[in-house]
């Protein structure tokens, strides 16, 4: 009697055993294909941002910040230009200083000039 009842708790527990065999095998799939989904969406996002990292290079926004800073800049050498050479001035016509030495003194040498001005109109 005592085997014959834990045969029958035995059956019960393989037929649960087997329903809950069923499920995982359906959650086991729906998780792989999620999975999958999650990999192929990874994917795209790093080649999206690849492709977002080289069309920044082209951004109009950008090139103008650019233009500007190069406009900023060649200003402020022409600005030390300037200045350099009113030293210069300075040196010559109210010291008396030769030229040269001048020259030598603010370290201005044969190709010394104003910034060639490339900045695209």
């Amino acid at each position: 009697q005592q085997r014959a009842q834990s045969l029958i708790q035995l059956a019960d527990a393989k037929r649960g055993r087997d329903d809950e065999d069923e499920e995982d095998s359906k959650l086991s799939s729906s998780r792989s294909s999620k999975l999958a989904r999650l990999e192929s969406l990874e994917k795209e996002r790093k080649d999206t941002e690849i492709e977002l990292a080289r069309l920044k290079d082209n951004d109009p926004q950008a090139l103008a910040d650019l233009e500007k800073e190069l406009r900023l800049m060649t200003n402020a050498a022409n600005r030390w230009t300037d200045n350099i050479f009113a030293c210069k001035k300075y040196l010559t016509k109210k010291r008396g200083m030769d030229k040269k030495e001048a020259n030598r003194i603010l370290g201005v040498t044969a190709n010394f000039d104003y910034p060639e001005d490339t900045i695209p109109k």
